[in-house]
């Protein structure tokens, strides 16, 4: 479990944004810095793998949650499809 400073459920837009700023940097931070790491977490034996950002601008490679609260999108399911024709420099 993480620990963060934003509530769980932000209800005043500095709240909002802080959450929001904070998943995209975990993402962008997966998809540029780290992705060595997030390569090597996207195995192809595992479908509907999701890429989660955390509001403490972290970030995990992991199957998607049973139930999503209501209040937040469904994630996008299967990352990892085209992987198995790409080259990891794609």
């Amino acid at each position: 479990m993480e620990t963060s400073s934003t509530p769980p459920n932000p209800r005043i837009v500095e709240d909002v944004f802080k959450d929001y700023s904070g998943r995209h940097a975990g993402i962008v931070r997966a998809l540029t810095t780290d992705v060595d790491d997030f390569y090597s977490l996207c195995d192809p034996e595992k479908e509907n793998l999701c890429l989660y950002g955390h509001p403490s601008e972290s970030w995990e490679v992991t199957l998607p949650a049973e139930e999503v609260p209501p209040e937040l999108p469904k994630p996008a399911l299967g990352i990892n499809f085209a992987r198995n024709g790409m080259k990891k420099q794609d």
